[in-house]
């Protein structure tokens, strides 16, 4: 009796999937990373949790911070656990407009381009794109120099900061305005900006999380 109860819950499941396959799909609230406050960022649907793993959410930093200023930087977020109706994330990426990059790029002035890759004292690896745009035109030698104390800078900053400060200070500003000071001391820089950021590998302990997390879902 209990399996023909079984099937027939089983069925009618089936037939609800088929008619309105909405009907089974719950709404989870998405969360920025703890270093941004854990903000809303948005509502996702999910018939279970597990799908949710490893989905990528784009915003602007302008969503979380509702500074117009950063409408520009759009932002990745990678969900990497489910607690109860929360999907907690995990940044994936950074990459400012082009229209707010041609916007920069003044005629007289010279843009210098520093493309790197740092990582972080606990073991977050990223490629790292910096913009460094110049009160006037310098010549390539100067370019050069000021590229090369950018990338001397990020790297010794990076290693002595674990990724939730290393992200904060970048979303902040803070760490362009290092660079800044850094390079301006070679070239007459007018604006350091984070062009664009990209994870290439999370620190260990974060993936040994991520890893359990989707172990656990898979057996619920």
């Amino acid at each position: 009796m209990a399996e023909k109860q079984k099937a027939v819950a089983k069925q009618e499941k089936v037939t609800i999937s088929k008619r309105d396959p909405w009907a089974l799909k719950k709404w989870f609230t998405v969360h920025a990373p703890p270093y941004l406050g854990g903000v809303f960022l948005a509502e996702v649907p999910a018939a279970e949790p597990q799908k949710l793993l490893m989905r990528t959410l784009e915003v602007s930093l302008y969503d979380i911070t509702k500074d117009i200023s950063h409408l520009p930087v759009k932002l990745k977020f990678q969900i990497h656990r489910v607690d109860g109706q929360r999907a907690l994330t995990r940044f994936k990426g950074l990459e400012l407009s082009r229209d707010y990059i041609k916007s920069l790029v003044r005629k007289g002035t010279s843009k210098i381009v520093a493309i790197t890759q740092v990582q972080t004292k606990d073991g977050m690896v990223m490629r790292v794109s910096v913009m460094a745009i110049t009160a006037h035109r310098i010549g390539t030698a100067q370019k050069s120099a000021a590229r090369k104390k950018i990338v001397e800078t990020l790297l010794k900053k990076a290693s002595e900061m674990d990724t939730s400060q290393f992200l904060k200070e970048v979303l902040e500003g803070t760490l362009a305005a290092d660079l800044f000071i850094a390079a301006k001391k070679i070239a007459p820089l007018r604006k350091v900006e984070f062009a664009k950021i990209k994870v290439l590998k999370y620190p260990p302990e974060e993936e040994r999380v991520v890893v359990k997390e989707a172990v656990a879902e898979a057996a619920s």
